[in-house]
Protein backbone atom coordinates (compact mmCIF):
# COMPACT_ATOMS: atom_id res chain seq x y z
CA UNK A 1 0.00 0.00 0.00
CA UNK A 2 1.37 3.39 -1.05
CA UNK A 3 0.97 6.33 1.02
CA UNK A 4 1.29 9.96 -0.59
CA UNK A 5 2.35 13.26 1.80
CA UNK A 6 -0.53 15.61 1.96
CA UNK A 7 -1.59 17.81 4.74
CA UNK A 8 -5.32 18.23 6.58
CA UNK A 9 -4.85 20.64 9.17
CA UNK A 10 -2.34 19.83 11.55
CA UNK A 11 -2.55 15.62 10.99
CA UNK A 12 -1.18 13.56 7.96
CA UNK A 13 -3.58 11.16 6.04
CA UNK A 14 -4.07 8.46 3.30
CA UNK A 15 -5.10 9.10 -0.08
CA UNK A 16 -6.30 5.17 -0.08
CA UNK A 17 -8.99 5.23 -2.28
CA UNK A 18 -12.23 4.07 -0.58
CA UNK A 19 -14.74 2.10 -3.20
CA UNK A 20 -17.88 1.01 -1.14
CA UNK A 21 -18.39 -2.66 -1.32
CA UNK A 22 -21.84 -4.32 -2.65
CA UNK A 23 -22.29 -7.67 -1.86
CA UNK A 24 -24.42 -8.46 -5.16
CA UNK A 25 -21.36 -7.18 -7.23
CA UNK A 26 -18.28 -8.62 -5.98
CA UNK A 27 -15.38 -6.75 -7.02
CA UNK A 28 -12.74 -8.01 -9.74
CA UNK A 29 -10.00 -9.41 -7.32
CA UNK A 30 -7.80 -9.67 -10.69
CA UNK A 31 -7.50 -5.95 -11.75
CA UNK A 32 -7.33 -3.93 -8.50
CA UNK A 33 -5.02 -3.82 -5.43
CA UNK A 34 -7.05 -1.51 -3.42
CA UNK A 35 -8.49 -2.52 0.11
CA UNK A 36 -11.38 -1.23 0.46
CA UNK A 37 -12.92 -0.24 3.62
CA UNK A 38 -16.05 1.99 4.93
CA UNK A 39 -15.88 5.02 6.61
CA UNK A 40 -17.82 8.15 8.22
CA UNK A 41 -17.36 11.09 6.26
CA UNK A 42 -16.42 12.68 9.60
CA UNK A 43 -13.49 10.03 10.32
CA UNK A 44 -10.47 9.70 8.95
CA UNK A 45 -7.96 6.46 9.62
CA UNK A 46 -6.07 7.93 12.78
CA UNK A 47 -2.14 7.09 13.54
CA UNK A 48 -1.74 4.94 16.22
CA UNK A 49 0.79 6.53 18.37
CA UNK A 50 2.63 10.45 18.21
CA UNK A 51 4.81 10.07 15.62
CA UNK A 52 6.75 13.10 13.93
CA UNK A 53 6.11 14.03 10.77
CA UNK A 54 9.58 13.44 10.16
CA UNK A 55 9.05 9.57 11.12
CA UNK A 56 5.82 9.35 9.43
CA UNK A 57 7.24 10.06 6.20
CA UNK A 58 9.94 7.56 6.76
CA UNK A 59 7.13 4.91 7.74
CA UNK A 60 6.96 2.43 4.45
CA UNK A 61 3.40 0.47 4.88
CA UNK A 62 3.17 -2.78 3.34
CA UNK A 63 -0.03 -4.80 2.73
CA UNK A 64 -0.89 -8.44 1.89
CA UNK A 65 -3.79 -7.65 -0.27
CA UNK A 66 -5.00 -11.05 0.72
CA UNK A 67 -4.57 -11.14 4.45
CA UNK A 68 -6.91 -11.85 6.85
CA UNK A 69 -7.51 -8.36 8.76
CA UNK A 70 -9.33 -7.08 11.48
CA UNK A 71 -11.22 -3.55 10.78
CA UNK A 72 -11.64 -1.11 13.80
CA UNK A 73 -15.20 -0.53 12.95
CA UNK A 74 -17.51 -2.84 15.20
CA UNK A 75 -20.74 -4.47 14.35
CA UNK A 76 -23.90 -4.59 16.69
CA UNK A 77 -21.88 -6.70 19.39
CA UNK A 78 -19.48 -4.42 19.77
CA UNK A 79 -17.04 -6.38 18.30
CA UNK A 80 -14.09 -5.78 15.37
CA UNK A 81 -15.03 -7.09 12.00
CA UNK A 82 -13.21 -9.43 10.47
CA UNK A 83 -12.13 -9.09 6.40
CA UNK A 84 -10.36 -10.95 3.81
CA UNK A 85 -9.19 -8.75 0.93
CA UNK A 86 -11.27 -5.78 1.51
CA UNK A 87 -14.17 -8.23 1.70
CA UNK A 88 -16.53 -9.54 4.46
CA UNK A 89 -15.97 -13.57 5.02
CA UNK A 90 -19.03 -14.60 3.77
CA UNK A 91 -18.83 -12.51 0.36
CA UNK A 92 -14.91 -13.24 0.03
CA UNK A 93 -15.88 -17.16 0.27
CA UNK A 94 -18.99 -16.59 -2.30
CA UNK A 95 -16.68 -15.07 -4.55
CA UNK A 96 -14.03 -17.27 -4.36
CA UNK A 97 -16.34 -20.42 -4.91
CA UNK A 98 -17.68 -18.49 -7.78
CA UNK A 99 -13.98 -17.86 -9.71
CA UNK A 100 -13.57 -22.13 -8.65
CA UNK A 101 -16.16 -23.11 -10.26
CA UNK A 102 -15.72 -20.63 -13.40
CA UNK A 103 -12.09 -22.23 -13.96
CA UNK A 104 -13.49 -25.70 -13.49
CA UNK A 105 -15.38 -25.69 -16.45
CA UNK A 106 -13.16 -24.03 -18.27
CA UNK A 107 -11.01 -26.90 -17.49
CA UNK A 108 -13.64 -28.82 -18.32
CA UNK A 109 -14.79 -27.15 -21.79
CA UNK A 110 -11.28 -26.67 -22.95
CA UNK A 111 -10.20 -30.74 -22.35
CA UNK A 112 -13.86 -31.97 -24.20
CA UNK A 113 -13.49 -29.42 -27.22
CA UNK A 114 -9.29 -30.56 -28.03
CA UNK A 115 -10.79 -34.23 -27.82
CA UNK A 116 -13.41 -33.59 -30.39
CA UNK A 117 -11.03 -31.29 -32.24
CA UNK A 118 -8.36 -34.50 -32.32
CA UNK A 119 -11.17 -36.90 -33.69
CA UNK A 120 -12.15 -34.20 -36.30
CA UNK A 121 -8.67 -33.62 -37.40
CA UNK A 122 -7.86 -37.36 -37.69
CA UNK A 123 -10.91 -38.08 -40.14
CA UNK A 124 -10.44 -35.11 -42.00
CA UNK A 125 -9.81 -35.37 -45.83
CA UNK A 126 -11.16 -33.77 -49.42
CA UNK A 127 -12.08 -36.54 -50.14
CA UNK A 128 -16.23 -36.52 -50.54
CA UNK A 129 -18.16 -38.07 -47.54
CA UNK A 130 -21.70 -40.25 -47.70
CA UNK A 131 -24.80 -37.54 -47.47
CA UNK A 132 -27.44 -37.84 -44.92
CA UNK A 133 -26.56 -39.74 -41.37
CA UNK A 134 -23.52 -38.17 -40.17
CA UNK A 135 -23.52 -40.57 -36.97
CA UNK A 136 -19.82 -41.31 -36.34
CA UNK A 137 -18.73 -44.92 -37.59
CA UNK A 138 -17.91 -48.01 -34.98
CA UNK A 139 -16.96 -50.38 -37.30
CA UNK A 140 -15.56 -48.85 -40.84
CA UNK A 141 -14.00 -45.35 -40.93
CA UNK A 142 -16.67 -42.91 -42.56
CA UNK A 143 -14.38 -42.05 -45.50
CA UNK A 144 -12.74 -45.18 -46.35
CA UNK A 145 -12.13 -46.99 -49.62
CA UNK A 146 -12.79 -50.43 -50.83
CA UNK A 147 -10.77 -53.14 -51.90
CA UNK A 148 -11.25 -56.29 -53.32
CA UNK A 149 -8.98 -59.61 -54.99
CA UNK A 150 -9.10 -63.23 -55.57
CA UNK A 151 -7.04 -66.14 -56.19
CA UNK A 152 -7.60 -70.02 -56.79
CA UNK A 153 -4.96 -72.40 -55.09
CA UNK A 154 -4.04 -75.84 -56.51
CA UNK A 155 -7.00 -77.48 -55.01
CA UNK A 156 -9.55 -75.28 -56.74
CA UNK A 157 -10.83 -73.54 -53.87
CA UNK A 158 -11.41 -69.96 -53.95
CA UNK A 159 -9.35 -67.46 -51.68
CA UNK A 160 -11.18 -63.98 -51.33
CA UNK A 161 -9.70 -60.67 -50.08
CA UNK A 162 -11.42 -57.45 -48.82
CA UNK A 163 -9.44 -54.47 -47.69
CA UNK A 164 -10.96 -51.40 -45.81
CA UNK A 165 -9.44 -48.07 -42.74
CA UNK A 166 -11.47 -48.88 -39.74
CA UNK A 167 -12.37 -45.56 -37.68
CA UNK A 168 -8.37 -45.66 -36.09
CA UNK A 169 -7.25 -45.69 -39.67
CA UNK A 170 -5.67 -49.13 -39.51
CA UNK A 171 -5.98 -51.16 -42.80
CA UNK A 172 -7.67 -54.34 -41.92
CA UNK A 173 -8.62 -57.29 -44.06
CA UNK A 174 -11.37 -59.41 -43.87
CA UNK A 175 -10.14 -63.03 -45.92
CA UNK A 176 -12.55 -65.80 -46.76
CA UNK A 177 -12.08 -68.94 -48.60
CA UNK A 178 -14.67 -71.90 -50.32
CA UNK A 179 -12.97 -74.42 -48.02
CA UNK A 180 -13.77 -73.18 -44.59
CA UNK A 181 -16.23 -70.22 -45.91
CA UNK A 182 -15.62 -68.29 -43.07
CA UNK A 183 -14.46 -64.67 -42.94
CA UNK A 184 -11.45 -64.09 -40.87
CA UNK A 185 -9.99 -60.59 -39.80
CA UNK A 186 -6.47 -59.10 -39.77
CA UNK A 187 -5.00 -56.07 -38.61
CA UNK A 188 -2.98 -54.96 -41.45
CA UNK A 189 -1.85 -52.08 -39.61
CA UNK A 190 -1.15 -53.48 -36.47
CA UNK A 191 0.60 -56.77 -37.83
CA UNK A 192 3.40 -54.30 -39.36
CA UNK A 193 3.68 -52.32 -36.34
CA UNK A 194 6.79 -54.58 -35.13
CA UNK A 195 7.79 -55.48 -39.06
CA UNK A 196 11.44 -54.48 -39.58
CA UNK A 197 10.05 -52.47 -42.35
CA UNK A 198 8.45 -49.80 -39.95
CA UNK A 199 4.86 -49.11 -39.40
CA UNK A 200 2.44 -48.25 -42.10
CA UNK A 201 1.05 -44.52 -42.43
CA UNK A 202 -1.88 -45.16 -44.59
CA UNK A 203 -3.56 -41.53 -45.30
CA UNK A 204 -7.13 -41.72 -43.71
CA UNK A 205 -9.28 -42.29 -46.63
CA UNK A 206 -6.78 -43.30 -49.01
CA UNK A 207 -7.62 -44.83 -52.39
CA UNK A 208 -7.16 -48.75 -51.77
CA UNK A 209 -6.41 -51.46 -54.77
CA UNK A 210 -5.41 -55.01 -54.25
CA UNK A 211 -4.69 -57.61 -56.98
CA UNK A 212 -3.90 -61.63 -55.78
CA UNK A 213 -1.65 -64.07 -58.33
CA UNK A 214 -1.73 -67.90 -58.90
CA UNK A 215 0.19 -68.37 -61.54
CA UNK A 216 1.03 -72.15 -62.14
CA UNK A 217 4.89 -71.55 -62.29
CA UNK A 218 5.94 -72.00 -59.14
CA UNK A 219 3.50 -72.40 -57.86
CA UNK A 220 2.85 -68.33 -57.11
CA UNK A 221 0.40 -67.13 -55.13
CA UNK A 222 0.20 -63.74 -53.01
CA UNK A 223 -2.16 -61.11 -52.04
CA UNK A 224 -0.62 -57.36 -52.69
CA UNK A 225 -2.24 -53.71 -51.63
CA UNK A 226 -1.19 -50.42 -52.55
CA UNK A 227 -2.04 -47.33 -50.73
CA UNK A 228 -0.98 -43.81 -50.41
CA UNK A 229 1.18 -41.85 -47.59
CA UNK A 230 1.90 -38.58 -46.95
CA UNK A 231 5.57 -37.56 -47.11
CA UNK A 232 7.40 -34.21 -46.83
CA UNK A 233 7.35 -33.58 -50.83
CA UNK A 234 3.77 -34.72 -51.65
CA UNK A 235 1.88 -38.13 -51.89
CA UNK A 236 3.38 -41.52 -52.94
CA UNK A 237 2.51 -45.15 -53.52
CA UNK A 238 3.21 -48.16 -51.35
CA UNK A 239 1.97 -51.59 -50.54
CA UNK A 240 2.26 -54.84 -48.34
CA UNK A 241 2.20 -58.39 -49.57
CA UNK A 242 1.43 -61.65 -48.53
CA UNK A 243 3.64 -64.02 -50.09
CA UNK A 244 2.00 -66.83 -48.64
CA UNK A 245 -1.73 -66.32 -47.76
CA UNK A 246 -2.81 -69.72 -47.32
CA UNK A 247 0.60 -70.87 -45.01
CA UNK A 248 1.27 -68.17 -43.39
CA UNK A 249 -1.68 -65.03 -43.63
CA UNK A 250 -0.42 -63.24 -40.19
CA UNK A 251 3.05 -62.19 -42.47
CA UNK A 252 2.78 -59.42 -44.24
CA UNK A 253 5.74 -57.31 -46.20
CA UNK A 254 5.60 -53.52 -46.35
CA UNK A 255 7.35 -51.49 -49.38
CA UNK A 256 7.98 -47.87 -50.43
CA UNK A 257 7.83 -47.69 -53.90
CA UNK A 258 8.40 -43.48 -54.05
CA UNK A 259 6.56 -43.28 -56.82
CA UNK A 260 5.06 -39.41 -56.39
CA UNK A 261 1.08 -39.31 -57.34
CA UNK A 262 -1.45 -36.47 -57.77
CA UNK A 263 -2.73 -35.48 -54.32
CA UNK A 264 -5.72 -37.82 -53.66
CA UNK A 265 -4.98 -39.63 -56.48
CA UNK A 266 -7.13 -42.71 -56.96
CA UNK A 267 -5.83 -46.41 -57.67
CA UNK A 268 -6.37 -49.49 -59.86
CA UNK A 269 -4.35 -52.65 -59.51
CA UNK A 270 -3.95 -56.09 -61.46
CA UNK A 271 -2.06 -58.73 -61.98
CA UNK A 272 -0.75 -59.30 -65.70
CA UNK A 273 -0.20 -62.63 -66.80
CA UNK A 274 2.58 -64.15 -69.08
CA UNK A 275 1.64 -65.68 -72.51
CA UNK A 276 1.61 -69.62 -71.03
CA UNK A 277 2.00 -68.86 -67.59
CA UNK A 278 6.15 -68.40 -68.94
CA UNK A 279 7.22 -66.04 -65.87
CA UNK A 280 5.79 -65.25 -62.85
CA UNK A 281 3.29 -62.35 -64.50
CA UNK A 282 3.61 -58.63 -63.42
CA UNK A 283 1.99 -56.22 -60.85
CA UNK A 284 0.66 -53.30 -62.47
CA UNK A 285 -0.49 -50.11 -60.68
CA UNK A 286 -2.54 -47.09 -62.62
CA UNK A 287 -2.51 -43.54 -60.43
CA UNK A 288 -2.36 -40.09 -61.43
CA UNK A 289 0.77 -38.69 -61.75
CA UNK A 290 1.82 -35.12 -60.45
CA UNK A 291 1.63 -33.76 -63.50
CA UNK A 292 -2.10 -34.85 -63.91
CA UNK A 293 -1.05 -37.91 -66.39
CA UNK A 294 -2.74 -41.60 -65.43
CA UNK A 295 0.43 -43.76 -65.36
CA UNK A 296 0.43 -47.70 -65.03
CA UNK A 297 3.41 -48.95 -63.69
CA UNK A 298 4.77 -52.08 -63.51
CA UNK A 299 6.75 -54.03 -61.02
CA UNK A 300 9.74 -55.22 -63.72
CA UNK A 301 11.08 -52.00 -62.39
CA UNK A 302 8.17 -49.72 -60.67
CA UNK A 303 9.40 -46.45 -62.34
CA UNK A 304 6.77 -44.63 -63.97
CA UNK A 305 6.13 -43.27 -67.37
CA UNK A 306 9.17 -45.68 -69.00
CA UNK A 307 6.73 -46.19 -71.92
CA UNK A 308 4.67 -42.91 -71.68
CA UNK A 309 1.42 -41.92 -69.86
CA UNK A 310 -1.52 -44.24 -70.45
CA UNK A 311 -3.55 -41.19 -70.51
CA UNK A 312 -2.40 -37.03 -71.31
CA UNK A 313 -3.74 -35.15 -68.02
CA UNK A 314 -5.89 -33.04 -70.76
CA UNK A 315 -7.87 -35.82 -71.50
CA UNK A 316 -8.75 -36.44 -67.85
CA UNK A 317 -10.11 -34.93 -65.04
CA UNK A 318 -8.13 -34.05 -61.52
CA UNK A 319 -8.37 -37.38 -59.52
CA UNK A 320 -10.44 -39.23 -62.02
CA UNK A 321 -11.66 -42.52 -60.98
CA UNK A 322 -9.71 -45.66 -62.27
CA UNK A 323 -10.12 -49.16 -63.02
CA UNK A 324 -7.35 -51.60 -64.69
CA UNK A 325 -8.64 -55.10 -65.59
CA UNK A 326 -6.79 -57.77 -66.96
CA UNK A 327 -8.28 -58.99 -69.98
CA UNK A 328 -8.39 -61.43 -73.09
CA UNK A 329 -5.07 -60.89 -75.35
CA UNK A 330 -6.28 -63.06 -77.97
CA UNK A 331 -6.54 -66.60 -76.15
CA UNK A 332 -4.64 -65.95 -73.40
CA UNK A 333 -5.14 -63.51 -70.09
CA UNK A 334 -2.46 -61.55 -70.74
CA UNK A 335 -3.60 -58.11 -71.34
CA UNK A 336 -5.11 -55.01 -69.47
CA UNK A 337 -7.43 -52.77 -70.37
CA UNK A 338 -8.22 -49.24 -68.27
CA UNK A 339 -11.39 -47.46 -67.65
CA UNK A 340 -10.64 -43.89 -66.16
CA UNK A 341 -12.46 -40.74 -65.84
CA UNK A 342 -12.54 -38.24 -69.02
CA UNK A 343 -13.13 -34.93 -69.66
CA UNK A 344 -16.32 -33.87 -70.08
CA UNK A 345 -18.38 -36.95 -68.93
CA UNK A 346 -17.69 -40.14 -69.49
CA UNK A 347 -15.71 -43.29 -68.82
CA UNK A 348 -12.89 -44.23 -71.42
CA UNK A 349 -10.93 -47.08 -72.58
CA UNK A 350 -7.10 -47.55 -72.71
CA UNK A 351 -5.78 -50.82 -74.24
CA UNK A 352 -1.99 -52.20 -73.50
CA UNK A 353 -0.48 -53.59 -76.31
CA UNK A 354 1.55 -56.56 -76.49
CA UNK A 355 4.79 -54.30 -77.41
CA UNK A 356 4.15 -52.26 -73.84
CA UNK A 357 2.60 -49.16 -75.43
CA UNK A 358 -1.20 -47.83 -74.24
CA UNK A 359 -3.67 -46.75 -77.15
CA UNK A 360 -4.92 -44.14 -74.68
CA UNK A 361 -7.55 -43.66 -76.78
CA UNK A 362 -9.84 -46.96 -77.57
CA UNK A 363 -13.40 -46.07 -77.45
CA UNK A 364 -15.92 -45.06 -74.82
CA UNK A 365 -17.03 -47.38 -71.91
CA UNK A 366 -20.08 -45.60 -70.37
CA UNK A 367 -21.64 -42.07 -71.38
CA UNK A 368 -23.47 -39.49 -68.42
CA UNK A 369 -20.08 -39.84 -65.87
CA UNK A 370 -20.03 -36.08 -64.26
CA UNK A 371 -16.87 -36.40 -62.44
CA UNK A 372 -17.87 -33.65 -60.41
CA UNK A 373 -20.82 -36.16 -59.56
CA UNK A 374 -18.77 -39.40 -59.19
CA UNK A 375 -16.87 -41.14 -56.24
CA UNK A 376 -15.25 -44.07 -57.95
CA UNK A 377 -15.00 -46.94 -60.84
CA UNK A 378 -14.58 -50.60 -60.25
CA UNK A 379 -14.88 -53.45 -63.18
CA UNK A 380 -14.81 -57.51 -63.07
CA UNK A 381 -15.07 -59.78 -65.86
CA UNK A 382 -17.79 -62.57 -66.36
CA UNK A 383 -18.42 -65.44 -68.65
CA UNK A 384 -14.95 -67.18 -68.29
CA UNK A 385 -12.89 -63.69 -69.19
CA UNK A 386 -15.43 -63.57 -72.33
CA UNK A 387 -17.48 -60.38 -70.64
CA UNK A 388 -16.36 -57.42 -68.55
CA UNK A 389 -18.86 -55.13 -66.61
CA UNK A 390 -18.05 -51.70 -65.74
CA UNK A 391 -19.14 -49.96 -62.54
CA UNK A 392 -19.30 -46.25 -61.28
CA UNK A 393 -20.59 -45.39 -57.67
CA UNK A 394 -21.99 -41.60 -57.69
CA UNK A 395 -21.91 -39.55 -54.77
CA UNK A 396 -25.45 -40.41 -53.56
CA UNK A 397 -24.41 -43.58 -53.26
CA UNK A 398 -26.10 -45.13 -56.36
CA UNK A 399 -24.24 -47.12 -59.44
CA UNK A 400 -24.76 -46.74 -63.07
CA UNK A 401 -23.25 -49.76 -65.27
CA UNK A 402 -21.89 -50.91 -69.00
CA UNK A 403 -21.35 -54.11 -70.06
CA UNK A 404 -18.71 -55.56 -72.41
CA UNK A 405 -19.81 -58.72 -75.01
CA UNK A 406 -17.24 -59.08 -76.58
CA UNK A 407 -17.60 -56.54 -79.21
CA UNK A 408 -18.80 -53.30 -77.92
CA UNK A 409 -20.32 -51.84 -74.50
CA UNK A 410 -23.80 -50.84 -73.76
CA UNK A 411 -25.25 -49.21 -71.00
CA UNK A 412 -27.37 -51.15 -68.35
CA UNK A 413 -30.69 -49.28 -67.94
CA UNK A 414 -30.90 -50.53 -64.00
CA UNK A 415 -29.09 -52.54 -61.45
CA UNK A 416 -31.27 -54.51 -59.26
CA UNK A 417 -29.43 -55.32 -55.89
CA UNK A 418 -31.84 -58.45 -54.61
CA UNK A 419 -32.13 -59.61 -50.92
CA UNK A 420 -29.79 -57.01 -49.97
CA UNK A 421 -29.95 -54.31 -47.33
CA UNK A 422 -29.38 -50.38 -47.89
CA UNK A 423 -28.18 -50.17 -51.49
CA UNK A 424 -26.62 -46.31 -50.61
CA UNK A 425 -23.03 -47.31 -50.44
CA UNK A 426 -19.83 -44.88 -49.80
CA UNK A 427 -17.41 -47.05 -51.41
CA UNK A 428 -17.11 -50.25 -54.16
CA UNK A 429 -14.89 -52.79 -55.12
CA UNK A 430 -15.11 -56.08 -57.12
CA UNK A 431 -12.81 -59.18 -57.76
CA UNK A 432 -11.90 -60.67 -60.79
CA UNK A 433 -14.80 -63.62 -60.99
CA UNK A 434 -17.96 -61.68 -60.74
CA UNK A 435 -18.24 -60.32 -56.93
CA UNK A 436 -19.42 -56.91 -55.89
CA UNK A 437 -18.52 -55.32 -52.52
CA UNK A 438 -20.29 -52.23 -50.70
CA UNK A 439 -19.66 -50.35 -47.75
CA UNK A 440 -23.05 -49.00 -46.40
CA UNK A 441 -24.41 -48.34 -42.96
CA UNK A 442 -21.61 -48.66 -41.57
CA UNK A 443 -21.02 -52.73 -43.03
CA UNK A 444 -19.66 -54.09 -45.83
CA UNK A 445 -21.85 -56.36 -48.01
CA UNK A 446 -21.27 -58.99 -50.37
CA UNK A 447 -22.83 -59.83 -54.02
CA UNK A 448 -22.61 -61.99 -56.53
CA UNK A 449 -22.70 -60.70 -60.03
CA UNK A 450 -24.74 -62.07 -63.15
CA UNK A 451 -25.06 -58.88 -65.56
CA UNK A 452 -28.17 -56.70 -64.01
CA UNK A 453 -28.57 -58.72 -61.35
CA UNK A 454 -26.20 -58.20 -57.70
CA UNK A 455 -27.93 -61.14 -55.66
CA UNK A 456 -26.94 -60.29 -52.09
CA UNK A 457 -24.78 -63.28 -50.64
CA UNK A 458 -23.32 -62.77 -47.11
CA UNK A 459 -22.09 -59.71 -44.62
CA UNK A 460 -17.85 -59.32 -45.03
CA UNK A 461 -18.23 -56.70 -41.87
CA UNK A 462 -18.57 -56.91 -39.22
Amino acid sequence: MASVEYHHGSQPYSTLEVRHVELSEPQDLETSNKEAVLHPESQYPQIADSQTQETWNAVKLEANPCSEETIAEKDSTGKAKRRICGLLPRTFYIVLGIVAALIIGAIAGGIAGGLASRRNVSNTTSSPTPSGDTTPNVNVLNISSLAASNWTDAQGNVHRSVFFQDPYNSIIARQWDSQNKTWETRNISRLMQSATGGPIHPKPGTSLASASSDSKRGPLYEVQLWFSEATDDGDSISWVTSPNPAGAPYFWNYVSSGIKTWNNTQLAAAWQRCPDDTCDGYWAVAYQGPNGYIRVANSSNWTDGSSGPALRAKAVAAGASLALLPTLSGTYVDGLTLAAQRRPTYMGRSTLQANGSWIQNDGKILDGVDPLKTRQFAATMMNNWNEALFIALSNDGSVDAARWDGEEYSSIPEITFAQGQSTSFSAIATTTDAMFYGIADDQIWEYSIDASLFTHTSKVYP
